[in-house]
């Protein structure tokens, strides 16, 4: 009988000491709470490497890109981070007004979370935060891609940062194109913002990826000298930048325009110098220009002779073109010269 209110008696003052400890945990917890009000307790948070450390979670959910597959393809993976290794400060200090670059998002009474833009599209953070005894960080997303998951690639158009720029807009746009995670506007902007990066020496390819996604309405639109820029730069090169060149001299900035073409000179010379480049596609476009005379030139005899051009390197519209002008009663035009 003795054992037993031994037993209980000890079971009791464990219980009892446990329920001290917890009291008095809670209490100092609580005092040490910068506020109940999130708006007040973001700032006292961020204000400081100790006071971050000590209102973060003992396991953080980190969401990190990373790489998946042998083809630039990135997506964001998360597993839990004891918040020992983690490097603190997290977050740079935020004003207890409205900081610019920074969002906060009220999921519910016990979520926010913070979306931290400050250090640019290609760099951004969003914090987690859950309402426990106090305010508690208890996960990081970085939405930003880790030069250690990139590859060296030997390109005489670009220095290394600029090609480690190209893999990265390659990869944002990639995630942006999915239309499933919530930055999907701003991981358009970070792939322009890269696109720019690694067009800085010239390099086609990425001077028509930069010019082409401003003018997809999925980014922001560059002015239209930077655009013709680009383009111009891709056309030294590239049939597809030489054949952009032109459109952009017909339209602008406006792609929808279906109005006349606005430089008309301009929009031929470098439709011309696509169709030199042996690109079938632009010169069944440049014959279609010189049948219609919807350009400068209107000259049958070269919309035959770029069509046939353009049928003999695998165009199915320039053959059609053809057998629909071999049924008009006058029959085909004599060719003369494409270019």
């Amino acid at each position: 009988m003795n054992g037993v209110l031994k037993k209980s008696n000890g079971f009791a003052v464990a219980v009892f000491t446990a329920l001290l400890l917890s009291l008095f945990h809670s209490s100092v917890y609580a005092d040490e709470c910068p506020s109940e009000d999130f708006a007040q307790f973001l700032p006292a948070f961020s204000a400081n490497a100790e006071n971050q450390q000590r209102l973060t979670a003992m396991t953080v959910k980190s969401l990190v890109l990373k790489p998946v597959g042998e083809h630039g393809v990135f997506e964001p993976q998360t597993m839990g981070v004891n918040s020992s290794n983690l490097a603190f400060p997290l977050m740079a200090p935020v004003a207890t007004d409205k900081t610019e670059g920074v969002e906060v998002e009220a999921i519910d009474d016990s979520h926010f979370n913070v979306v931290d833009k400050r250090a640019g599209s290609s760099n951004i953070k969003i914090f987690n935060f859950s309402r426990q005894a106090c305010w508690v960080l208890e996960g990081v997303e970085d939405w930003s891609i880790s030069e250690k998951h990139l590859v060296v690639v030997s390109n005489p158009h670009m220095s290394e940062a600029e090609s480690f720029c190209f893999q990265r807009a390659e990869a944002f746009r990639g995630l942006g194109g999915l239309e499933q995670y919530r930055l999907t506007g701003e991981l358009f902007e970070a792939s322009l913002e890269n696109y720019l990066c690694a067009a800085a020496s010239g390099d086609p390819q990425a001077s028509l990826n930069a010019a082409s996604l401003s003018l997809s309405g999925m980014a922001p639109q560059l002015k239209n000298e930077k655009v013709e820029q680009l383009f111009k730069a891709a056309a030294t090169t590239l049939p597809e930048g030489a054949m952009s060149l032109s459109l952009f001299y017909c339209v602008g900035n406006n792609i929808s325009s279906d109005g006349p073409c606005q430089h008309p000179a301009q929009a031929e010379e470098a439709l011309t110098q696509a169709a030199r480049m042996g690109s079938a596609f632009a010169t069944n476009a440049l014959g279609r220009a010189f049948e219609t005379g919807e350009l400068v030139t209107k000259d049958m005899s070269r919309a035959v002779a770029c069509y046939q051009f353009a049928a003999k390197h695998g165009s199915k519209a320039s053959i059609a073109h053809l057998e629909r002008l071999n049924k008009q009663p006058a029959g085909v035009v004599k060719a003369s010269f494409c270019y």
